[in-house]
């Protein structure tokens, strides 16, 4: 089953980066794209390294690459980057009241001194 979502994974990988067999074997160091493409048909499975390299060319962890579907996943990772940046949004927020809050009244009473300032110069 590894072997097929594998196979599944890196032909979904190689076409969503418009990449040819050929290249990808060139990346990987490889002469031809004849490995590539026994391995998108699920004839063979590459050694560790070369799997390692795969999943660093394409930005994906090496247990998704294996055991994922990653052509069915594409929309949660977009979706749970908007989480993560939601919710790093409201960590900024909360860090922020907590810093300025102590200060707000300090800085509303020298704002209005200011406004005072500006509105009646001396």
């Amino acid at each position: 089953m590894k072997k097929l979502m594998f196979a599944k994974n890196l032909k979904y990988l190689r076409q969503k980066y418009n990449m040819e067999q050929l290249d990808l074997s060139q990346q990987l160091g490889r002469k031809s794209s004849s490995s590539i493409s026994e391995w998108e048909k699920g004839k063979y499975t590459p050694k560790a390294n070369i799997l390692s390299d795969i999943s660093e060319i394409f930005h994906v962890s090496l247990s998704d690459l294996m055991t994922t579907d990653l052509s069915l996943s594409t929309n949660y990772a977009i979706s749970s980057n908007h989480i993560i940046k939601q919710d790093s949004i409201k960590v900024m927020e909360s860090l922020d009241y907590q810093i300025t809050k102590p200060y707000e009244k300090q800085f509303n009473e020298w704002n209005k001194d200011k406004q005072r300032q500006i509105a009646s110069p001396s």
